[in-house]
């Protein structure tokens, strides 16, 4: 048995995951943490502090465990090649906060100065909920991109790898600052 460190950029895996690549086996726990536990990882992040290791099991063919994907992630993919045995709680949270895929919650980067650390921007969430007969989510302030960047917030998932978040982010700023020059 060989033991290997490596290094693997959030790109990378979120490619796994979102192939299905990269699964839990069912042994772990569920999804544990609550929203401060996902806003401290977040900051954590900003302030370029490590986040800790995580432990993958590479299989071969056959999957020693029954697994399941990461909350969130796709159900279906490619071939499944490792389970992830330690970083779940991490790694859903990226997950899960950069592809704004919380139910009742809303993360944003707010381009504000963090009274605690003094950073000049920092991440934290709202709650979000629907009343019967709503489209969208409430507060509707939170789906208007006007009222966010008037607020100087935006939305965690257009900060996420790759280029859909990328051109996501293009239409979301263009929407954001349209008729800036009538508002001042």
């Amino acid at each position: 048995m060989t033991i290997n460190a490596q290094n693997r950029l959030l790109p990378d895996w979120f490619s796994r995951v979102r192939t299905r690549q990269t699964v839990l086996p069912r042994f772990q726990r569920f999804e544990a943490w609550g929203h401060a536990n996902v806003t401290q990882m977040f900051n954590t992040i900003l302030r370029r502090l490590p986040l800790g290791a995580v432990l993958i099991l590479e299989i071969g063919n056959d999957e020693p465990f029954i697994s399941r994907p990461i909350v969130g992630a796709p159900a279906e993919g490619e071939r499944i090649t490792e389970h992830l045995l330690d970083g779940q709680q991490r790694l859903t949270a990226l997950w899960r906060g950069l592809h704004n895929n919380y139910e009742d919650r809303t993360y944003f980067l707010y381009l504000t100065e963090d009274e605690e650390t003094g950073m000049p921007y920092y991440v934290d969430s709202i709650g979000r909920w629907k009343k019967s007969g709503d489209k969208a989510y409430r507060p509707f302030w939170a789906n208007d991109p006007q009222q966010l960047w008037n607020r100087r917030m935006i939305p965690l998932d257009l900060c996420a790898p790759g280029d859909a978040a990328n051109d996501r982010y293009k239409l979301w700023a263009k929407e954001a600052i349209k008729d800036a020059d009538e508002r001042e």
